[in-house]
């Protein structure tokens, strides 16, 4: 990808028919006017000068966004994807959470009902009883701070009303689908109303299992949230509590891919993926049983434990030792007091989440062919025991996160030409973070050494991290003519983040007959100032133009390394990874012409980046680096009503990112690294070591791969989203309704390093819905369908480490669904 000039792209929007979020049930004719708080005040989406895409609760159900994985087929430059660690990757304009550890931070911020959640599952619930959903697109460090890089997405529930009423929606598909949404709402005095909404979701997995005989990745959740508002003369009180329990064999990949290394040396080839078994001899399997307890025991173990598994063509259907499990409960909940004095509004935030998560997987992706000449009792936890007598393994990822946020914001509404807004922000959150690994080889391996039963296993332990961050902030605006507006903002920001870490067992650090050592402390401090300023212009009534200047940032963190790894060893610098720094330009146009049927909003920005963290896994843990990188892009959202029936919507994003220099040594490329190797030493077992390096010496540097020019992950270059509705109204008042919508995103990298393995190709998807509404709009009937084509693309990709081979975990779009929603509204 080319650094190219931004004529290119801005000749591409204007000559697109392109168009913004799908949205039904609308009045014919009429383009609707969204309010969104995007600027911690009520305005309509046209006004706010932001690039912000606003779905309302019918939108977000008739476009067929039912989470926050749906979200990226209508907002532009925005990617969403599996995550390999339980969570969601999101990246908006080549901007994402690249780093990996309990101290990194996502650059996207996650708000519920305003209250920003630190480490929510926001995004792998699904949306119910929704007011509206949010994405700010571009750094919002003044008004939203930490860790909005890329932006924000606001999740805001429906409040209570002082009608009674209620509605309920039942919806039935393939893959034995059901799911219930409702909600009812209670007035209960002058002043008093009560809102209480559920959600329920059962389905089988999109996955068959074909050693157990068993479908896998399906899902089994619920949700309740109860919302109790108080209005009075001046005050308006919302209390909005919400729980979420789900209890499902949710897969972390889709599928694996490799191209097997036939000499063993590093599992997986670096040249291609394949759809292959990962050579045993270059993991920590085979380094451990074949290096280490063969010789021990004077007993002849496979050179290769996966030479004859099964495998299939079809990615939806894998070979795998045991179901996955997936086990989350989630609490949520925000307590909001807006009060009015007069030109003068007070709002006070609390925020609370409390989570706790205990995910399980097959850790080598596949079912060993080849016997050992003994049998194992494998501790998987709290799976139970099971006696094997081959190659086995499992993985465990736990995190019991808990906050407390408050939030106090003071905004005048002044007859002149000046206004303000001023608050403050704080945010404490502690965890637990850990990633266990229980194998057979691990449980040999101990009792060969005689290493005590109940400490044989691999536990990357964060026992306590915590953060600690306070945030003062505050916009002046000032109405300098009819027309111009100029907003400056600027925020402080001062994080504190303290933690107590270690490896323990297979560490590769210490004696491998010591479980693990002390835990490491770790802890630091970063402030910062971030602002921005804006102009905004209104050219008419319907046209506005606005150009925005802003420096947002994110913190640093510590890696998830022991103090007496040999990467600190040799580099003491590697504890910590540095804050990350955007300088951003933007400058858009928002537009209504035409009578009001065609809505134009266009945008251009570029960003200068400092220091983006990025992370590779080596030497069994994750290490977070710092590269400069440039951004520019573009976005055009349309809407055209060329007809009273007829409704045409589209997005088209241009996205151009490169490295601005930066090295780094790509684990994956033997013609970097030397020929990789387990390096057998009974006393002291240092692994991946190239040529020439003694065993219990450190890693060879190797050499590092230019990374100048190269793209950013998860950042495609183009991407459109096309999307058409018509209408048949009938003489008896009720309405049929058809839509359709397509969008196509271009290839991109999953790894900073480019290389062909790296590469996630292009793919598309094409959804459709075919809705009758009655003639009081009391009740609906829905046909949708999703992925029509029943296409098996990739969406997203991951590195394994050496102890798997290098395998690549792979995320792949969901299958074909189609079903019926019945709706009714009383």
């Amino acid at each position: 990808m080319s650094r190219g000039s931004v004529g290119t792209p801005f000749a591409l929007g204007l000559l697109a028919a392109s168009l913004a979020p799908l949205s039904f049930g609308q009045a014919a004719g009429m383009l609707e006017e969204i309010i969104v708080t995007a600027e911690k005040r009520a305005t309509t989406v046209q006004d706010t000068p932001i690039a912000v895409t606003a779905f309302s609760g019918t939108e977000l159900d008739r476009a067929l966004i039912s989470k926050s994985l749906d979200m990226q087929f209508s907002v532009p430059n925005m990617l969403m994807s599996k995550d390999n660690f339980t969570t969601a990757a999101i990246s908006i304009r080549g901007i994402g959470n690249q780093a990996i550890g309990a101290a990194a931070d996502s650059g996207t911020g996650a708000h519920f009902n305003g209250v920003y959640l630190n480490n929510g599952r926001i995004f792998e619930t699904e949306y119910f009883d929704a007011e509206r959903v949010e994405v700010l697109r571009g750094p919002q460090g003044t008004l939203y701070g930490r860790n909005t890089t890329a932006g924000v997405i606001n999740f805001i529930t429906r409040k209570p009303e002082d009608e009674l009423g209620g509605n309920i929606n039942l919806e039935v598909g393939n893959y034995n689908h059901v799911k219930v949404k409702g909600a009812v709402n209670l007035p209960v005095t002058d002043n008093l109303a009560q809102r209480f909404s559920l959600f329920s979701l059962k389905r089988d997995g999109f996955v068959d299992n074909e050693h157990t005989g068993n479908d896998i990745d399906g899902r089994d959740m619920y949700a309740l949230r109860s919302s109790t508002r108080w209005s009075g003369e001046r005050a308006d009180v919302n209390l909005v509590v919400n729980y979420m329990k789900e209890d499902s064999d949710r897969m972390r990949g889709s599928n694996q891919r490799c191209l097997r290394d036939p000499a063993g040396i590093i599992g997986c080839l670096p040249t291609g993926l394949a759809n292959q078994r990962t050579n045993s001899q270059a993991t920590v399997t085979g380094f451990l049983i074949n290096n280490l307890v063969a010789a021990r025991l004077g007993m002849d173990f496979p050179d290769d434990d996966y030479l004859n598994s099964a495998i299939s063509d079809d990615p939806r259907k894998q070979f795998l030792d045991f179901e996955p499990r997936y086990e989350v409960e989630d609490w949520m909940a925000s307590f909001e007091v807006e009060y009015d004095l007069d030109k003068l509004t007070l709002t006070w935030l609390t925020g609370y989440h409390n989570s706790d998560l205990d995910a399980r997987n097959d850790y080598d992706f596949a079912v060993a062919s080849e016997p050992w000449p003994v049998e194992v009792t494998v501790d998987r936890g709290p799976d139970g025991p099971i006696t094997v007598d081959r190659a086995y393994s499992s993985d465990r990822s736990t995190t019991t996160p808990e906050q407390w946020s408050q939030e106090i914001r003071l905004a005048s509404d002044f007859d002149g030409p000046w206004n303000f807004l001023v608050g403050g922000f704080w945010l404490n959150y502690e965890s637990e973070v850990h990633y266990y690994v229980h194998s057979a080889a691990l449980e040999l391996y101990g009792d060969t050494l005689g290493i005590a039963s109940d400490q044989r296993l691999f536990d990357n332990d964060t026992r306590t991290y915590e953060l600690e961050t306070w945030a003062a902030f505050g916009e002046l605006y000032w109405q300098a003519t009819d027309s111009l507006r100029l907003t400056l903002g600027l925020r402080y920001t001062e994080e504190e983040k303290s933690s107590e870490q270690r490896t323990i067992y297979l560490n590769f650090l210490n004696d491998p007959t010591l479980p693990g050592g002390d835990y490491d402390a770790f802890d630091g401090n970063w402030e910062e100032p971030t602002g921005k300023f804006n102009a905004t212009w209104d050219i008419n009534a319907d046209v506005m133009a606005y150009l925005t200047l802003s420096r947002s940032y994110k913190s640093g963190g510590f890696n998830p390394i022991s103090a007496d790894s040999v990467l600190l060893q040799e580099n003491p610098s590697l504890a910590e990874f540095d804050p990350e720094y955007i300088n951003a330009f933007e400058v858009g146009i928002k537009s209504r012409l035409f009578d009001n049927t065609l809505q134009a909003n266009l945008t251009y920005f570029y960003y200068d980046y400092e220091g983006m963290q990025i992370s590779k896994i080596t030497q069994q843990t994750s290490l977070n680096e710092n590269f400069d990188a440039s951004i520019q892009g573009f976005e055009g959202e349309f809407v055209w009503l060329p007809t009273d029936r007829l409704r045409l919507t589209a997005n088209l994003s241009w996205l151009d990112t490169a490295m601005d220099g930066g090295t780094s040594l790509d684990p994956a490329d033997i013609n970097q690294m030397g020929t990789t190797e387990f390096i057998a030493n009974a006393v002291n077992a240092n692994v991946y070591l190239g040529p020439g390096c003694p065993g219990g010496v450190a890693p060879c540097a190797g050499i590092e791969a230019d990374l100048d020019g190269n793209q950013l992950p998860n950042a495609p270059e183009y991407s459109i989203n096309l999307g058409l509705q018509y209408s048949w109204p009938f003489d008896n008042g009720m309405e049929l309704v058809a839509g359709t919508n397509y969008y196509w995103q271009d290839e991109f990298y999953a790894r900073v390093f480019n290389t062909g393995n790296d590469t996630v190709d292009a793919w598309d998807v094409w959804n459709a819905t075919l809705t009758l509404y009655s003639a009081d709009n009391s009740w609906f009937a829905e046909v949708w369908g999703r992925n029509l084509n029943d296409d098996d693309h990739v969406t997203g990709q991951y590195l394994g480490d050496q102890n798997v081979g290098l395998a690549t975990n792979q995320f792949l779009l969901e299958p074909r669904t189609y079903g019926i929603t019945l709706g009714y509204t009383f």
